[in-house]
C-alpha cells in the first residue's frame, strides 16, 4: 500500500495556500561539504540527511535505497544517546540512507501531519515510500537492520593512519535551547574523549518554570524521580535534570562508544546544538 505517499501528498495539497515554506535546516550531512552541508569528520565520508517538509519527498519517498528516517528531540536524552550509532551506520553501509528529523526544528508540519509521533527517539524504516517497520527508543544497529529487512553491504574499511595515543583527554561542550513538555529549557551535553573511545558522558537540562505554574514544579519534578532518569534539584528559574555517565539511565541506554571528537561534535550540530 502507498499509504505514506499518499498521506505525505495529500498534505502537500492541504498547504499549498500556505505562505512559502522558510527555509529549513542544513539538508545534509557530507564530509567532503557540498553546499548547505556539514563536515562531519575531515577525515570520514559520511552522509546523514537532514529531512524537512521541503525535501521529505525526495529524500523519503522516492529515495532509491532503503531509509532508517529517525526523529528525534533536543530535549531528549535517548535521542542523543543514539547519535554515535546512526553515524556507525551512515559510514559503514553505504546501500542504507540514514535520515533526520528534529521535532523543534521548523518546516515539518506536514511531515509531523503524515507522521504522528508519540515518543522520542521514533525510528521508521522505509523501502520504497512504503513502511516496513517502526522502532521506539535506544536501539542497537542490529535491530534497525534487521528491522529493515534488509542486508546492507559494509563499507571495505580504509587503511587509516594509527592515531598517535597522546594520553591526553579532550572535552566537547554542546548547547541547545528547546522545550520540555511545553516548558522551554536549555540542555547541555558534556563529553570527554580518550585516544580511542569516549570516556565520559554528562547530560544537564535546565528546565524553566515560568511564575505562574511555579505550584507545579514539585509535582513535574516528583515525577522525573520516579522514572529515574538522574537527579533533579530545584533551580531559582526552576529546576535541572541531571544524567550523568555512571548513572543507572545512562547506564541502561548503553551507549555506543567509538564515535570520534569531530563525529560526534557533527551529529550534535546536526541535532542543532552549538558546539566549543
Amino acid at each position: 500500500m502507498n499509504i505514506l505517499k499518499n498521506s505525505f501528498l495529500s498534505n502537500v495539497i492541504a498547504f499549498a495556500t500556505a505562505t512559502i515554506l522558510a527555509v529549513g535546516s542544513v539538508s545534509q550531512v557530507q564530509a567532503k561539504g557540498a553546499a548547505n552541508a556539514k563536515s562531519i569528520a575531515a577525515d570520514e565520508d559520511i552522509r546523514i540527511v537532514k529531512v524537512d517538509d521541503s525535501n521529505f519527498e525526495k529524500e523519503i519517498l522516492h529515495s532509491k535505497t532503503p531509509v532508517i528516517l529517525e526523529f528525534s528531540s533536543t530535549s531528549c536524552p535517548p535521542c542523543l544517546v543514539m547519535i554515535p550509532t546512526l553515524i556507525g551506520i551512515a559510514k559503514n553501509y553505504r546501500d542504507i540512507k540514514v535520515a533526520s528529523v528534529g521535532i523543534d526544528e521548523p518546516n515539518i508540519e506536514k511531515i509531523k501531519n503524515t507522521l504522528p509521533i508519540q515518543a522520542f527517539p521514533t525510528f521508521f524504516l522505509i523501502k520504497d515510500g512504503q513502511i516496513v517497520n517502526r522502532l521506539v527508543g535506544v536501539v542497537k544497529e542490529e535491530q534497525l537492520l534487521q528491522a529493515l529487512d534488509y542486508t546492507p553491504k559494509a563499507v571495505k574499511p580504509q587503511a587509516k593512519k594509527t592515531a598517535k595515543k597522546t594520553g591526553k583527554d579532550r572535552n566537547l561542550v554542546c548547547k541547545v535551547n528547546g522545550q520540555f513538555h511545553g516548558l522551554k529549557n536549555l540542555v547541555t551535553i558534556s563529553f570527554v574523549f580518550g585516544d580511542t573511545e569516549i570516556k565520559n558522558v554528562d547530560i544537564v537540562t535546565d528546565v524553566f518554570v515560568p511564575p505562574e505554574m511555579s505550584d507545579k514544579r514539585e509535582e513535574m519534578m516528583a515525577h522525573i524521580r520516579t522514572s529515574g532518569k538522574g537527579e533533579v534539584t530545584p533551580t531559582m528559574a526552576g529546576f535541572q535534570m541531571h544524567i550523568d555517565n555512571d548513572c543507572r539511565f545512562m547506564k541502561a541506554m548503553d551507549m555506543k562508544r567509538t564515535s570520534t571528537y569531530g563525529e560526534m561534535r557533527a551529529g550534535l550540530e546536526l541535532q542543532g546544538f552549538k558546539c566549543e
